[in-house]
């Protein structure tokens, strides 16, 4: 039986992939801190669920369809939870591949705290620039 961590991060990365941004920040606390390696326009540290849902509006402009992140295996506990998987993003039919590692925190069953890392960050920055 998955725990219900797993459940969660498996369930908010499907919302993501299909661009419901709202169910996916349902399973974010209202202060939810998310830090984003590299040197993109969008690394950084992002404060608060009204934060992130701007970061990823902002992306989703930019983008031809929702960002996919195709799961390789999905870790949890009771307060932590990693996720290994592809991301994939397209903009202007450029597309974007890299592996990512993103580790979660868990308070009372929402994400509390996430760190999200890119194989290929030098990548990652050339394109959104």
């Amino acid at each position: 039986m998955a725990h219900p961590h797993e459940e969660v991060l498996r369930k908010g990365t499907e919302a993501l992939n299909q661009g419901d941004l709202e169910t996916f920040l349902g399973f974010h606390a209202d202060d939810v801190v998310t830090h984003i390696g590299g040197r993109s326009p969008f690394a950084g540290d992002y404060s608060g669920k009204e934060e992130l849902a701007r970061l990823f509006q902002r992306q989703m402009e930019m983008l031809d369809g929702p960002p996919q992140f195709d799961l390789h295996d999905v870790l949890a506990n009771d307060t932590h939870g990693v996720v290994l998987g592809n991301q994939r993003v397209t903009r202007g039919g450029k597309t974007f591949e890299d592996r990512n590692v993103v580790v979660f925190h868990f308070d009372d069953g929402k994400v509390k705290e996430v760190w999200v890392t890119s194989d290929d960050q030098f990548g990652e920055q050339e394109f959104w620039s």
